[in-house]
């Protein structure tokens, strides 16, 4: 087998191996967005309501779990909160 062959099929695994990545990453999307219908009306945490405009979409945090098909709403100020809590523990002060 010559050098141009191997480096032919070495691309062809390489190629391959890229789609099978990629298709895996859009059947996650497919599954993530199907749940799309279970995002609650309101911040899990504090229960603020969501208003649905163009900067809230922006700043809200949605976490999907397809594993246990449960999806969360994180309004901008519960996200701080949790940003420091983590801040504070990583420091040992908390």
């Amino acid at each position: 087998m010559d050098k141009r062959h191997k480096k032919k099929l070495k691309r062809a695994a390489k190629k391959k191996k890229e789609k099978a990545v990629a298709q895996e990453a859009q059947e996650k999307m497919k599954k993530q967005m199907g749940m799309f219908d279970r995002l609650p009306g309101e911040c899990s945490t504090c229960e603020k309501d969501f208003p649905k405009t163009q900067e809230a979409h922006n700043t809200w945090r949605v976490v999907v779990k397809p594993e246990k098909e449960k999806v969360w709403l994180f309004c901008p100020a519960c996200q701080q909160k949790a940003k420091q809590l983590v801040e504070r523990k990583e420091s040992g002060k908390g």
